[in-house]
This record gives structure tokens, sequence and C-alpha cells, in this order.
């Protein structure tokens, strides 16, 4: 598998091609956890578009490091998901559904606005503090 990293337009894009599988599964989701670690209010673009999963062991450790991404301060937007991967999704998302879009500049479009919201968020909370 391989993964892609983009500055485009105040967005990092993730582009993952190739197969994931259960040995890949965790240095991607290291990969990402730095993107996050580095700037807490990444706005982030993960594409699927070129994704195939080879065994469910690699599918379930990807879906539950997704799951932890999507519950950080900004989550990040996907697009090019695959059916079996929406179902996936679908199944371990809980009260913070994971945010598909149809094409990358969607997907682009609410990172960046997800990231206003959370930006007016913090500098009203500045304000009443």
């Amino acid at each position: 598998m391989k993964t892609k990293i983009i500055q485009d337009e105040g967005v990092t894009l993730v582009e993952l091609t190739g197969y994931l599988d259960f040995e890949s599964a965790r240095p991607l989701a290291d990969s990402i956890s730095k993107l996050y670690e580095a700037d807490q209010s990444v706005r982030l673009v993960i594409n699927l578009q070129g994704l195939e999963f080879v065994g469910s062991s690699g599918i379930s450790s990807f879906v539950k490091a997704m799951k932890f991404f999507n519950a950080q301060k900004v989550k990040p937007s996907y697009w090019g998901v695959k059916a079996e991967f929406q179902r996936l999704f679908r199944l371990f998302e809980d009260a913070e559904p994971f945010a598909i879009f149809a094409n990358s500049e969607e997907a682009k479009q609410s990172a960046l606005q997800r990231y206003n919201n959370w930006q007016a968020m913090q500098e009203r909370s500045k304000a009443t503090h």
C-alpha cells in the first residue's frame, strides 16, 4: 500500500492506493496520527478511491483507527469510499458519523468548513472566558 500526502489550498490530502491488509493498517494509522500530532486542527481529506483490502483483519484495525481520527477536534473528510468500506464505516460509527463525500472538491470544502466552525467556536470560547 502507498500513502501520498499533499498540501492543497489549506487542506492536507492523504491519498491511499494499493492493498490494505493487517500489516499495512498500523503504519497508515501512525502516519495520520503524526499529521494530527503536528497540527490538532489539520484539515484532512482522505482519498480511498485507489484502496483495496485483503482480509478482514486489516479492515477492522483500519476502520477502528479511522474512528479514532473521526473523534478529533477537526475530523477528516473522506471521498472515493467504496461500498464495502462504507458498510464497515457505518457499522463502526457511533455519535460522530464519518464525513463521506462523492468527490474531492466536496470533501475539501467540508474539511475547510469544519475547520472554520471549530475556529469560530474557539473564538467564542475565548470571548466568554
